[in-house]
């Protein structure tokens, strides 16, 4: 099989509500109201054809897209589609020099999802069942319903739709410029939502090593079931110590942008809950060496956004403990995952098992 075509193209999604996380407050960006995704199709003499795409808030898309366009389609041009790993040697090696993560590795994971889609299409499997199949279903919390700009009672309704679908729970966005705010937040939604309910906290790397200890004591006081990105990710020194004087368990890695990036956090003993995401790290194919590091280190997984396609990992291999609910991108696809009592349902159509929904390209792209 040979690939002899790939198109390429942008879409820019709108968000159901500006949202505003830490690390949209100050001078580090503003409200997030849509969402761009670079998608790829790639076709092959035999009539297969796979999907792939990627996402970024605020900036990065066009370069991606060029780096779609300029760079990887002629490596793609007459490959074998079914060697995915040697290819995203082929993309990585000869890109190294300008990207080892960030843009071009983002990148190569669309490349990668278009690579695994049609080899479940060739197989005639969805993409959990060719990686191994270990379950027929995820647990999910809900991720969309936290935000800085919400009022708590927003919160806590949000939080009890989540309930009443049977997700576990309720990821909460903390990191005011005054982190009061955020405790006193923080305990009302507690008080609200009673002393069982599953509630994590993620400050999108908003403090120093000071106030992440501070606000971390006080989120282990409130039960909380994991503290998300205290501070910068450039500081794993900082992690490992926050992690050796706290209980509560440190979650980090949406903004690791390949595999060394978060074994160096696994050997620091800077990390308890890894939370890669597809894009930033390369694909599904950088994404199982990811799961299988955090398993040898002991270390659980819970993927980071693109549940569409995150759902196949979860329900694929084992070491994948949940997905975090954020709906973002669903309504560009014809036949995204069910949500059933809760749980993440993957689709049994081959590969990914959906497609760009039906008039999605003509109202949303953008180049």
């Amino acid at each position: 099989m040979k690939i002899i075509k790939v198109d390429t193209y942008l879409l820019k999604l709108p968000l159901t509500r500006p949202v505003v996380a830490a690390i949209s407050t100050g001078k580090r960006g503003k409200p997030c109201e849509q969402i761009m995704m670079p998608v790829i199709h790639i076709e092959t003499d035999e009539g297969f054809t796979g999907l792939g795409y990627a996402w970024t808030i605020g900036t990065g898309a066009t370069a991606m897209l060029a780096a779609l366009k300029d760079d990887f389609t002629p490596m793609l041009i007459d490959e074998d589609p079914l060697d995915h790993e040697r290819l995203w040697q082929k993309m990585y090696w000869n890109t190294q020099g300008v990207g080892r993560h960030g843009v071009m590795i983002q990148a190569a994971s669309a490349v990668d999802l278009a690579l695994w889609d049609l080899k479940g299409k060739a197989t005639n499997l969805p993409i959990y069942k060719l990686l191994g199949g270990a379950q027929e279903s995820t647990i999910v919390y809900g991720s969309d319903g936290g935000w800085l700009n919400m009022e708590v009672d927003e919160i806590i309704e949000a939080a009890e739709n989540y309930m009443d679908d049977g997700m576990r729970g309720i990821k909460l966005k903390v990191g005011h410029d005054d982190p009061t705010i955020d405790l006193e937040r923080v305990s009302q939604i507690r008080e609200g939502l009673g002393d069982e309910m599953w509630i994590a906290v993620d400050a999108n790397q908003k403090w120093d090593f000071a106030t992440a200890l501070e606000m971390g004591r006080c989120f282990e006081a409130l039960d909380c079931a994991w503290f998300e990105e205290p501070m910068i990710c450039e500081d794993i020194e900082g992690h490992g110590r926050l992690a050796a004087q706290l209980d509560i368990p440190i979650a980090l890695g949406e903004t690791l942008g390949s595999k060394y990036e978060i074994h160096s956090f696994l050997r620091a003993n800077a990390v308890d809950v890894v939370q890669p995401d597809i894009t930033r790290v390369g694909g599904i194919t950088e994404f199982l060496k990811i799961i299988s590091m955090c398993d040898a280190a002991n270390r659980i997984v819970e993927p980071h956004l693109m549940m569409e396609t995150s759902v196949h990992l979860a329900c694929g291999v084992a070491g994948v403990s949940g997905l975090e609910y954020m709906p973002w991108l669903t309504m560009a696809f014809d036949t995204p995952p069910e949500l059933v009592e809760g749980r993440m349902v993957p689709p049994e159509r081959p590969g990914l098992g959906f497609e760009i929904a039906d008039g999605i390209v003509d109202k949303y792209r953008v180049a």
